[in-house]
């Protein structure tokens, strides 16, 4: 019993070192502080994305096929002749419409996307691909290079922002300075949601006005997250 009381307070006795001297090591230096920063700004949408779509029923699928490829021609044609529109088929699926353990029809839809900046003529090709498809979404976005543009000043501005902070903690922790040990600089944002757009089914004689669609702007936001040591 005596020899278990002895190894328990030897074990004690180092765990106390241990807990006292960590501490000194890690700290050397100094305090260690993390700290964030960010700035922010609403930046022009100047990229418009739609999506189209056809969806077509028939009780022979070769039939069903021709149709849908048709229309899908058609309409990335029609897209192509409007100037800056970039239009590519975004997706195709066919599939069974079951009925009574049985295969009663078949059912197909071909998606198209149709991307492009002058929102004038985006709004126009989606007022005539209307007489094709229905309109699934509209989306609009920054542009690599504006967003590029907004995050050169936005970086400085949060670099600015995180040498202040870093300065005001020095102060508190009554330090003469700081130093940076590590920093991140990240950005977000820069797109918004998908406006869903319902529409009724038309013929394809059916003349559609053309939307009008407004970009509206997207918040852009820089953040920098870094460690300073504040030295003794």
């Amino acid at each position: 019993m005596r020899n278990l009381i002895a190894f328990m307070t030897f074990l004690l006795a180092a765990g106390l070192a241990q807990a006292q001297t960590a501490p000194a090591v890690t700290d050397a230096r100094g305090t260690k502080v993390n700290l964030d920063a960010h700035a922010s700004a609403e930046v022009d949408n100047d990229v418009m994305r739609a999506s189209l779509f056809v969806e077509m029923e028939d009780t022979d699928a070769t039939r069903l096929a021709d149709k849908v490829n048709r229309a899908t021609n058609d309409s990335l044609k029609l897209a192509r002749e409007f100037t800056g529109v970039r239009a590519k088929t975004s997706a195709y699926t066919t599939y069974p419409v079951i009925d009574k353990e049985k295969i009663a029809r078949w059912r197909s839809r071909s998606e198209i996307s149709v991307e492009g900046e002058a929102f004038r003529r985006m709004s126009e090709a989606i007022g005539k691909l209307q007489a094709i498809m229905k309109v699934g979404a509209v989306e609009f976005s920054v542009s690599p290079a504006a967003r590029a543009k907004a995050g050169e000043a936005l970086t400085q501005t949060a670099i600015a922002e995180f040498l202040r902070k870093a300065e005001q903690v020095a102060k508190g922790f009554k330090g003469t300075g700081f130093n940076v040990l590590e920093a991140t600089v990240s950005s977000d944002g820069g797109s918004v949601p998908p406006r869903p757009m319902l529409m009724k089914s038309m013929a394809a004689a059916e003349a559609v006005a053309a939307p009008d669609l407004q970009g509206g702007t997207s918040r852009v936001t820089v953040s920098v997250n870094g460690l300073i040591l504040i030295p003794r």
